[in-house]
C-alpha cells in the first residue's frame, strides 16, 4: 500500500492526486492536504485502479450540516468554504469565455447557500428506506432523514413519509424480486407561498394490487401536505415523478409565485429548483427589457414561464417547446395573465426543424434551452433571421459557448451575469445580452 496526499480541487470539487503509476485520479469528498491510503489492484488484464483504504483528513469538516455528506451522491462541496467553491466553479468558466470569444460575464454569488431547493427526488428501496444514491454506485442508496439544502417543510415531509413506509414496507418495490411497487418519492414545496405536493412513483400496474388501498388509507390519515399524488410507469423506468397520475388529495400540480406572477407547476414538468436563487438572472433580464418591441420570442419555452414575467411589455408573444402537455399549460396561464394580448405557442422539436420560426426584427428572443445546447440549426437561425435583442440563458455555459461561437458573428455582446443558485455543487447558471449588429 501507498500514501499520497490531495494536491489540489478539480471545478467539480474532486480532489486531484497522483496514483503509483503517476497518473491523475480524481477523489471526492477530500480537501488540498488530506493524505489517501491506496493499494493499487489489479481489476482485469492490462487494468489497474486505485482502491482507498483510509482517507486521513488533515482539515475539520465543520462547515459542513449534512450527517450523510461524504456518501450521499447530492453535494459534493459542503466541506470547502464558499468562497473556494465560488472561484473553483466560476474561474474556468470565466476565463473561457474571455480566452475563446473575448466576453466577460460578471460573477454573482448566491445568498442563502442551505434550504434552497424547492424540488427534491428520493429514492425508495427495501428496508425501508428513502435517500440518494451513493456516489458512484447506483445500487446503494444513503438513508436520509434530513436534508440540509431542502426546506424544513420538505424535511417534515421525509419524516412524515418513512414513517408511513416504516408500517406498510411491502408496498416498495424490490428490484430484485420484482416485488412490490413504490420506486421514488419527489416532495415539491414553492419558495414563495405555502403550496408543496408529495409526488410517490410507483411501477406500472401496481394500482390494482390488494395492498395498495390500505396504503392510500394510511398515506391520507397520517401525511398532511395539501396535496398527494401517486404516479405509475413502466418497472424498469428510473425516472420519478413521471407517469400516469392518482390525485390522493388536493390537486396534481403547485402554486408558485415569481416576480409578483402565479405559476401553476404541473407535477411532472420542470420548473426552476431555486426560483429565488434565480432571481439575479431575472432580474438582469427586466432591467434590459426594451419596452416598445412588438413580439416576444420564447424558444424552449417549457409552461411560458419567461413568457408569463415579460409578456407584459409586448403586443405579442411566440413560444415553442417540444412537449405537449407544456404548449397547454403555458396556452392556458398566458390567457389568463394577458387576455387582451395575441400569443401563439407551438408544439415544436427545435433539433430538427426551425422552419416553423418566424422572422421578426422588432423583436426579443429569449432562449433558455436543455444542459447540451440549443442545437446547431437554432443557432444559425438566430445568425440568420434572429430579432434585435437575444437573452441566451443556460444551465450550463460550457454548451452555451459553443452555441455561441455559431451566431456571434452577427451580434454584438452587451453583457452577462454568471450566478451561483446551486450551492455545494458544481452547477451554474448564466445569462447573456446581445443585440444584433447593423450594417
Amino acid at each position: 500500500m501507498d500514501k499520497v496526499k490531495v494536491e489540489g480541487l478539480n471545478s467539480d470539487f474532486s480532489g486531484i492526486v497522483t496514483a503509483p503509476n503517476g497518473k491523475k485520479v480524481d477523489i471526492f469528498f477530500v480537501h488540498p492536504g488530506d493524505e489517501l491510503v491506496v493499494e493499487y489492484v489489479k481489476r482485469r488484464p492490462r487494468q489497474r485502479s486505485l482502491k482507498i483504504h483510509e482517507i486521513i483528513r488533515n482539515h475539520n469538516w465543520d462547515l459542513v450540516k449534512c450527517d450523510v455528506f461524504g456518501n450521499c451522491g447530492g453535494c459534493t462541496g459542503q466541506h470547502i468554504p464558499y468562497e473556494t467553491q465560488l472561484e473553483l466553479k466560476f474561474q474556468p468558466i470565466l476565463q473561457l469565455f474571455q480566452k475563446d470569444l473575448g466576453i466577460s460575464l460578471k460573477p454573482v454569488p448566491q445568498v442563502e447557500t442551505y434550504a434552497y431547493r424547492s424540488r427534491m427526488d428520493f429514492s425508495v428501496f427495501p428496508g425501508p428506506i428513502i435517500g440518494q444514491r451513493q456516489r458512484g454506485n447506483f445500487r446503494k442508496v444513503v438513508p436520509i432523514k434530513h436534508c440540509s439544502i431542502q426546506s424544513a417543510w420538505a424535511n417534515q415531509a421525509l419524516q412524515d413519509v418513512q414513517s408511513v413506509l416504516d408500517q406498510m414496507p411491502e408496498v416498495i418495490w424490490d428490484r430484485k424480486s420484482e416485488v412490490g411497487g413504490l420506486k421514488y418519492l419527489t416532495i415539491r414545496k414553492a419558495q414563495n407561498t405555502e403550496d408543496g405536493i408529495l409526488i410517490f412513483t410507483f411501477t406500472e400496474g401496481y394500482e390494482t394490487d390488494p395492498k395498495m388501498q390500505s396504503f392510500r388509507n394510511l398515506c391520507l390519515s397520517q401525511l398532511k401536505q395539501p396535496s398527494l399524488l401517486f404516479c405509475y410507469n413502466r418497472p424498469k423506468s428510473e425516472v420519478s415523478a413521471v407517469g400516469r397520475p392518482e390525485i390522493l388529495r388536493g390537486k396534481d400540480s403547485f402554486t408558485e409565485m415569481v416576480l409578483g406572477h402565479r405559476f401553476e407547476v404541473p407535477f411532472d414538468s420542470f420548473f426552476q429548483p431555486n426560483p429565488n436563487g434565480f432571481l439575479p438572472i431575472l432580474n438582469f433580464i427586466q432591467e434590459r427589457m426594451t419596452k416598445d418591441q412588438s413580439t416576444l420570442i420564447d424558444l424552449f419555452c417549457g409552461n411560458g414561464f419567461f413568457s408569463l414575467l415579460y409578456g407584459e411589455h409586448f403586443h405579442h408573444v411566440d413560444g415553442y417547446e417540444l412537449t405537449e402537455s407544456s404548449i397547454v399549460t403555458a396556452s392556458q396561464l398566458f390567457q389568463e395573465t394577458y387576455p387582451n394580448k395575441s400569443h401563439a405557442f407551438q408544439v415544436a422539436n427545435l433539433f430538427l426543424s426551425t422552419d416553423g420560426l418566424k422572422k421578426q426584427e422588432n423583436a426579443s428572443l429569449i432562449l433558455d434551452p436543455p444542459r447540451a445546447g440549443a442545437g446547431k440549426l437554432v443557432n444559425h437561425w438566430i445568425r440568420d433571421f434572429g430579432p434585435e435583442f437575444v437573452f441566451y440563458v443556460s444551465c450550463n455555459p460550457y454548451s452555451q459557448k459553443e452555441d455561441v461561437t455559431l451566431f456571434l458573428s452577427a451580434y454584438d455582446y452587451v453583457d452577462g451575469i454568471l450566478i451561483d443558485p446551486y450551492p455545494h455543487t458544481p452547477h451554474t447558471e448564466s445569462v447573456l445580452f446581445f443585440r444584433r449588429k447593423h450594417k
